[in-house]
This record gives structure tokens, C-alpha cells and sequence, in this order.
């Protein structure tokens, strides 16, 4: 197995740090590590797995790093309901969205948050609106299921809008819920940029012609038009306003048993110059900016200017990646089903985001079997140590995609590393320990190979070196004194 020079070494520390057992492991091999598997294997062997054994044991279990997540998406309706309350806001009653005193026009069609939560049919339809909750068991006019979910990011944006201070408040819940399920890092996809320029002009140019950045033409267009940006008073502005909310945001989260760290992204449904700009923007922060550790691409990839432009968004990658090698990029590519869109665009979308784009990592990447060059992007995959971030609570609610559908054992029989992460829990109402519970249930890994997931969730953050071996360290001292607590439980019974 050739591996990405990069990533070796720490693969090879994860190795060493494991007990003998894990290695080489015999039947009659004594100790926490061989009780807890043997416990483990107990809980996934019968036709029905121990789905309540299977909770507790997930719980307890360090599970290293969440390198999937989206910010405003990972906070629960209850919160930012307690927020709205707080600056003296209301919900509409229409559409549920939020209210401000400046709002006018629109004040008469209100209700509190008191007086919301007080009315028990308009507060279920609230969590309905604001997340999944209680989709697939009300027999109503609803939303398709990936429209439900998108539309959920609509309401959360105006709270922090009204009061910057609830982005450090929010981070602190997560930073909360994390460490109480044993997750010891956050790599989270935050606050999108904040700059862009609109050039209808360059949008037409950008997607007319040829699309690939070795066309002297078509790189000569980025490169005027990045030196509009860069010349642009606002775009510098705009870095300084990001550059303070991360400082101010982070400050003092980080301790000894726990990371915060941030990908600055942008939406892939907008106008290519307001895209590109974007882009731009968030590869300079991530380059200037402490805390900011990468970059990704966001928002329904069917969506029709997603689809269009997908082409032209990967090339507009690798030419920010020749300018910023150093950066690293982890991006949502094949969250995509069959029917959802054209068979054509099943095709490329993965093997574009690795060949092209040039991605570290690979959000979702649920459409692969449907790719025209599937082997060889596998291959690639496998051979540069390039993951696959699986998300099955929300691969399944989006795309309906689950079981032996799922294409996660077609990722780990081809050799290429997986992540297990959660996506949006606040969303999704779910959690990083109910994703492991559903991994083990469905598919029956391994307790060695769950370990190497929880592992790979370090080895493959944007974390710099010397922060991934003390992680490691830390999480196998974690490991260590969890296989005691299970040991002596499965003794106990």
C-alpha cells in the first residue's frame, strides 16, 4: 500500500501506539483491549445488534476528532430559540422565520418565544421548520427531504447577525456537547468569508469557452479578475471583520483535552464571480489567518447552478491551489443519488474534486458507484491517502441513501481511510455517537477497525503536525482508560 507521504508517519505512530493485541491479535489474548473488543463483538454478533449496549458503548468511547460539521447547522433550535428570546425578538407565524424590532412591516404577524413555546402544536410546527425533527412521521404537505434540510440554514443566519457575541457562545455549547461525548477535536466549517464582487461580465466570460485554467485565455481572465479583489478597499475590510470574529470567537476554548479549529468556506450556488471572489477570500484567510485551518465548498451540490458551474468551480480550485499549495481543502463532492439528477452527472463529480480540485479530503462522496472512472479514483484515493467523510445520518435524510446502499463499505473493502463525522447534529437532532452507532449496527465493523476511524479523524484533520502527535497521544491515553472502565463493566455482568 503506497502511502501519502504526510500522512505515514502518523499513521505509523497510531500503529505504534496501539497495544501488541490490536496487531496481533490471538484468541486467548488477556487484558482491557481483548475484553472490550470481545464485549464489542458481543453487541454487534446477533441478527438484531444491542442497539441500547451499542449506545452506551459509543458514549464512552473516544471517538478522537469531528471534522465534518457545520456551525450554524450543529446548533439545536433550543438555542438559538433561547438567543431570539434574549434580544427581544419574535418568530413569525407564518413562516416561522425570525423577527427584529426593525422589522416594522411585520410585526403584527408574531408571536414571543414565550408564548411559542407555551403553544404546544405552533412549537412542533417551529422544530419542523427549524430542523428534521419529526419529518418521517408527519403525514403532511411537506418539503422534499433535501429541500427541508437546506432550507433549515435560512433562519439561523439573522440571530448571529443581531449579536456577534452568540458565534463564542455557540462554539463553547459545542466545545460542551463534544467533550461529553469524548470527542476531543472540532474542525468546524464556521462563517463563509463575508466578501464578494459581482461581475456579470466575467460570469459570462467564466462560462463560455474553455473551461481549464492551461488555456492561456481562460487564466488570464481569473487573473484579472483577481487583481480586482485584491485592489478592492472591502476585500481587505472584510478579511480584518473575519480575522476578529475568529480571534474573539476561539479565544480560550482550546485546553488540554480539546481543539477548536475552523474551515472558512463558500457557497457553490452563486454567480461565478461571486463564487470566485468568495473562493479567493477564503484561501487568504486560511493562509493569514490562527485557527482558520482549511477550506471547503458548501450548499446543495443539485442544485441547478451548482450542477452547471461544477466544472468550472473545480478549475477555479486548482488555480487558488497553485497559489496556496500549502492550503488544504476538504470538499462536499457525490452527495448526489440516483434520480436526483441527470445519470450524466453522476459521472465526475468525485473524481474532479480529487484529479482536479485537488482535495485532501472528500465530503459524502455517496454517488461513487455510479462514476465512469470510479477504479481508478478509489485507487487514487487509497494510494494518496485522500478520505472520505462519511455521514450517514444525513446521507440518508438528503438522499435516501442507507444500508447496504451506502457506499462506505465499497470505500473501506478498496482500501481508502474513512472518517466518521456528523454533518449538522442540530439539523439532523442526531449526534457524532449515534453515527458510530449506526455504523456498527449496519455494517458490523470491527471494534480494531472503529478504533481506526476514531484515529483517522486525527491523522486526516488540518491540524499541523505536532498538534496531530500530541492529539494521538492523547486519544490512545483515552483508549486505554476506556478499554479499562469496559473491561471491568463486561466482568461485572
Amino acid at each position: 500500500m503506497v502511502m501519502h507521504r504526510k500522512s505515514a508517519p502518523l499513521i505509523m505512530l497510531w500503529m505504534l501506539l496501539l497495544p501488541l493485541a490490536t496487531l496481533h491479535a490471538r484468541p486467548k489474548d488477556s487484558g482491557p483491549y481483548s475484553a472490550t473488543r470481545a464485549y464489542y463483538q458481543r453487541l454487534i454478533t446477533p441478527a438484531k445488534p444491542d442497539i441500547a449496549g451499542l449506545r452506551l458503548f459509543f458514549t464512552l468511547m473516544p471517538k478522537g476528532g469531528d471534522i465534518h460539521q457545520h456551525f450554524t447547522g450543529s446548533l439545536y433550535a433550543e438555542n438559538y430559540l433561547e438567543w431570539i428570546q434574549r434580544e427581544g425578538c419574535w418568530i413569525s407565524k407564518s413562516d416561522y422565520s425570525v423577527i427584529t424590532p426593525k422589522d416594522t412591516d411585520r410585526l403584527k404577524d408574531t408571536v414571543s418565544v414565550k408564548n411559542l413555546r407555551s403553544n404546544r402544536a405552533m412549537s412542533s410546527d417551529f422544530f419542523t421548520h427549524w430542523s428534521d425533527k419529526d419529518y418521517a412521521n408527519h403525514y403532511h404537505d411537506q418539503l422534499p427531504p433535501d429541500a427541508q434540510f437546506f432550507n433549515t440554514f435560512i433562519y439561523f443566519s439573522k440571530i448571529f447577525n443581531s449579536n456577534r457575541n452568540y458565534y463564542r457562545e455557540g462554539l463553547l455549547k459545542l466545545k460542551e456537547r463534544a467533550k461529553n461525548e469524548n470527542v476531543q477535536y472540532l474542525e468546524t466549517m464556521f462563517v463563509s468569508p463575508g466578501y464578494q464582487k459581482s461581475d456579470p461580465v466575467f460570469d459570462s466570460r467564466a462560462r463560455s469557452g474553455v473551461i481549464n485554467i492551461d488555456n492561456k485565455d481562460f487564466r488570464t481572465l481569473l487573473d484579472s479578475f483577481l487583481l480586482g479583489v485584491t485592489r478592492d478597499t472591502l476585500f481587505n475590510d472584510r478579511v480584518h471583520q473575519y480575522r476578529e470574529l475568529v480571534e474573539s470567537s476561539r479565544k480560550g476554548v482550546d485546553d488540554e483535552n480539546f481543539i477548536l479549529r475552523f474551515q472558512s468556506y463558500v457557497s457553490r450556488n452563486s454567480p461565478p464571480s461571486v463564487f470566485f471572489s468568495g473562493l479567493y477570500t477564503a484561501f487568504y484567510e486560511a493562509d493569514k489567518v490562527n485557527g482558520v485551518v482549511g477550506v471547503n465548498i458548501v450548499s446543495a451540490e443539485n442544485d441547478p447552478v451548482a450542477l452547471g458551474d461544477y466544472r468550472l468551480h473545480m478549475q477555479m480550485f486548482r488555480y487558488l491551489k497553485e497559489k496556496y499549495p500549502h492550503i488544504r481543502t476538504s470538499m462536499h463532492a457525490g452527495e448526489l443519488a440516483s434520480g436526483m439528477v441527470p445519470p450524466e452527472e453522476l459521472k465526475y463529480h468525485i473524481a474532479e474534486a480529487v484529479s482536479v480540485a485537488g482535495a485532501a479530503r472528500i465530503g459524502h462522496g455517496v454517488d461513487i458507484a455510479y462514476e465512469t472512472g470510479a477504479l481508478s479514483t478509489l485507487m487514487r484515493m487509497k494510494e494518496d491517502r485522500i478520505p472520505v467523510e462519511i455521514n450517514l445520518t444525513s446521507n440518508e435524510f438528503i438522499l435516501g441513501i442507507k444500508d447496504e446502499a451506502h457506499p462506505v463499505r465499497l470505500y473501506t473493502g478498496s482500501g481508502v481511510p474513512v472518517v466518521i463525522s456528523s454533518d449538522d447534529p442540530g439539523v439532523s437532532r442526531n449526534s457524532l455517537t449515534e453515527e458510530y452507532v449506526l455504523l456498527a449496527s449496519r455494517y458490523r465493523y470491527s471494534y480494531d477497525e472503529v478504533k481506526q476511524f476514531a484515529a483517522n479523524s486525527i491523522i486526516y484533520s488540518f491540524l499541523k503536525k505536532d498538534e496531530k502527535e500530541r492529539a494521538l497521544l492523547l486519544l490512545q491515553k483515552k483508549f486505554t482508560e476506556f478499554e479499562g472502565r469496559i473491561a471491568d463493566f463486561a466482568r461485572r455482568k
